[in-house]
């Protein structure tokens, strides 16, 4: 029986796309280099997530990597890139529709210590009963450590909850663990309903 309801963040409650914003903040000739050496799969950027590293310790590899003239702008990114995250309304209103259901709703995200500092800026965030952001534990998903440690934080049954998130490779951590789940493409909120709804949720 499922009794909590756990979310991701990016992707799923705000739209990350890099992609999208790299396109729109930078001239085209800026592109490369910055999804190569900012923001692409090997970048230091990442390694924020896992608290490995402080804003300090990986911003000045990046910027070496840049032309000065982006080094202003790209600092600001990589410190706070939360003013190019807007939430997606479709998940508020279900957020909002399986707390008035009675169901505790949990958020469980790859995010830096800055999420701290900004997620009173996220109305979704209104509705949650904890939160549990990799850097604090220094876990990552689809690590299956920080499923358990998760669980383990809020005294929750794995086969109790089911876990939304972008990404595949997450879902599939989460179910080796013994959660349920779904993978999400934002803002189909309705496939996400028929998930819930076949999973026993009340939605």
């Amino acid at each position: 029986m499922i009794k909590n309801i756990v979310f991701d963040m990016g992707g799923v409650i705000l739209d990350f796309n890099l992609k999208k914003t790299v396109e729109k903040e930078f001239a085209p000739e800026y592109h490369e280099v910055i999804y190569e050496h900012v923001f692409g799969e090997n970048s230091v950027w990442k390694t924020l997530d896992e608290g490995i590293y402080t804003y300090d310790q990986v911003i000045p590899g990046i910027l070496e990597k840049l032309p000065p003239e982006l080094h202003e702008k790209v600092t600001a990114m990589v410190t706070d890139f939360y003013d190019y995250m807007p939430p997606f309304p479709e998940t508020y209103e279900l957020i909002k529709e399986l707390k008035e259901n009675g169901y505790p709703i949990y958020l469980l995200s790859n995010a830096t210590p800055r999420f701290f500092d900004r997620f009173l800026d996220v109305p979704a965030f209104e509705f949650f009963d904890g939160f549990f952001i990799s850097s604090v534990y220094k876990l990552i998903k689809p690590d299956r450590k920080i499923y358990e440690a998760f669980c383990n934080k809020f005294s929750l049954e794995p086969g109790e909850c089911f876990f939304i998130d972008d990404l595949e490779a997450n879902i599939e951590g989460a179910k080796n663990y013994g959660m349920n789940g779904f993978v999400f493409h934002a803002p189909d909120t309705e496939s996400l309903k028929t998930a819930l709804r076949e999973a026993g949720v009340n939605i």
